[in-house]
């Protein structure tokens, strides 16, 4: 769930600057831990806006003690821990981006400094994490390097080539439903965008990544992409998202609270407090009790067409 006004959104950029030192280091930085939070300050108790995964790129913008000032791909002026990037100059950056990579294919496993299960765990390293392709493999394990360069061995059957993820993403109602359902369960977290914990967005954007589609990070932007559809049963497909919040009124904006996914037959799946399945249907047991959606938009045939949604292959998320 976001609910950031645009006049929050300069006041985010001059909480940002009031606190940013000058940075004269490297220019570029990549994720280097399964998931990272990136934060509204440089504090651990200021609100979590977002997270990136492993192998996001970042541009590094400023510095507080150990936080970095950063834009992520989909998120400017956010702050992050500095051990949790590998820092790079333009030529380090390009490099990353052009590698052969493996992106993990399970929902949450560990790389170890050895092909064993009895080795060191190195880290943890969750789904759509990227690491660099070794040319190593040894009894069902291949090599791999973290951002930063480390060597690591992942188990061969949790990883999969980047290249080939890609070029397997179905866009279809059928998987949309199969990857939102498999998530049941998966606890809320503000800012969540791990398969770990999700918001609102978070999961409505993890859903369509699985697909193959890119979507804006928030609500509020996800509204303006796609195909507007009238909020009705008969005409709603699986897959079409829904949108709660205030309307606008003559003095003031619409503000997008919540996302949800339709499933069909009067029912959806979202992240409210855990992700969880209810009804739209007044009586349900399970009836969600917000009423009156702000709008309803369709994904799924508005692809790479200039509507701000964007497949995997066309703009890779971590760039």
């Amino acid at each position: 769930m976001k609910r950031t006004f645009l006049l929050l959104a300069a006041l985010v950029l001059s909480v940002s600057a009031a606190f940013a030192q000058s940075w004269d280091g490297l220019e570029w930085a990549v994720v280097n831990s399964s998931s990272s939070f990136l934060r509204l300050k440089p504090d651990y108790e200021s609100g979590n806006e977002t997270q990136a995964l492993m192998g996001t790129v970042l541009r590094v913008k400023g510095a507080d003690r150990y936080w970095r000032l950063v834009d992520a791909p989909d998120y400017p002026d956010v702050w992050v821990t500095e051990l949790n990037l590998a820092f790079l100059d333009e030529a380090g950056k390009d490099a990353w981006i052009a590698a052969p990579k493996y992106v993990c294919s399970v929902e949450y496993t560990h790389l170890f400094a050895e092909p064993s299960t009895t080795a060191e765990r190195v880290c943890d390293f969750v789904e759509n994490d990227l690491v660099r392709r070794g040319t190593e493999s040894r009894r069902g394990w291949v090599q791999v390097f973290l951002p930063s360069g480390r060597e690591c061995w992942a188990r061969a059957y949790e990883v999969m080539d980047f290249d080939e993820w890609i070029r397997i993403r179905e866009a279809t109602r059928e998987n949309l439903l199969a990857t939102a359902r498999r998530l049941l369960g998966t606890p809320y977290l503000w800012g969540g965008a791990s398969v770990k914990h999700f918001d609102c967005s978070g999961f409505t954007q993890f859903v369509y990544r699985q697909a193959g589609i890119v979507l804006p990070r928030n609500a509020r932007e996800q509204i303006l992409t796609g195909e507007e559809i009238p909020y009705d049963f008969d005409r709603m497909l699986p897959g079409d998202l829904i949108f709660y919040g205030t309307p606008a009124t003559a003095t003031k904006k619409m503000v997008v609270a919540h996302v949800a996914m339709y499933i069909g037959e009067g029912r959806i799946i979202h992240s409210s407090q855990l992700v969880r399945i209810n009804s739209l249907i007044p009586g349900s047991p399970d009836y969600y009790e917000r009423t009156n959606p702000l709008g309803v938009r369709r994904i799924l045939g508005h692809v790479d067409t200039g509507e701000g949604i964007r497949s995997v292959a066309a703009r890779p998320w971590y760039y």
